[in-house]
């Protein structure tokens, strides 16, 4: 039986900085690409200039998958993304064509969409350098901010959220897989330090301290072969 995986935060970061320094230079297979999985189509098309794949696209050798056809087919007739190819995560196997490997594999606030991460992460394998790094974000279950908002009422979950995920059980997760973690991290996200002000000022100084209780974590992985 596996032992517990032990994860320690080391840092609290900017989710996007993080990205794009670690995506940099490299060629970069960026799961969920579309994002604002939310929003109508419309709000999707005009958000994707401002999108965490636009700004990867414009410093890696970048191909997105994402499920939403609709969208990829008007941002591609748009010419706003020529990168994109619609794709289930989960059937990685089935993309068309045939892609050379990857430096880097983003799944960026993607897992806790999918019914069957594992098979995401099964068929990452086949599309990641054995030196290649799997960087994975998703909501954290134990921070804090999750917590507060839950006792206040005001807490609010993706609409197409289906799981939820602490460092433990995303490392776990990962394990069960052939992945290990090597570096992990919670991190705040671009739009919180916009619309949140001096609060976000107090609350990232509290979090620089303790990461452990941040709302998003960051892991950066490799497979477990690498010895």
């Amino acid at each position: 039986m596996m032992n517990e995986l032990k994860v320690s935060l080391s840092r609290y970061v900017d989710r996007r900085a993080e990205i794009l320094d670690r995506c940099r230079g490299r060629r970069v297979l960026h799961l969920g690409c579309v994002g604002f999985t939310d929003s109508a189509v419309a709000e999707k098309i005009a958000s994707a200039k401002k999108s965490l794949h636009q700004q990867v696209t414009a410093i890696a050798d970048c191909v997105g998958v994402d499920i939403d056809a609709r969208t990829v087919g008007e941002l591609n007739q748009a010419g706003v993304f020529k990168n994109v190819i619609v794709g289930d995560v989960e059937k990685l196997e089935a993309l068309p064509g045939v892609l050379p490997p990857f430096d880097v594999v983003l799944a960026g606030d993607i897992i806790e969409h999918l019914s069957n991460p594992g098979r995401m992460l099964e068929g990452v394998k086949r599309h990641l350098k054995p030196d290649g790094r799997l960087i994975v974000s998703t909501p954290n279950a134990m921070g804090l901010p999750a917590y507060l908002r839950y006792t206040a009422g005001s807490f609010r979950e993706g609409l197409q959220h289906v799981l939820c995920f602490n460092a433990i059980t995303l490392a776990q997760m990962l394990a069960r897989h052939g992945f290990v973690v090597e570096e992990g991290f919670s991190c705040y996200q671009t739009f919180t330090q916009e619309s949140s002000g001096r609060a976000f000022a107090i609350g990232r100084a509290f979090f620089r301290r303790f990461p452990k209780f941040g709302g998003t974590l960051l892991f950066v992985v490799r497979l477990s072969c690498q010895g």
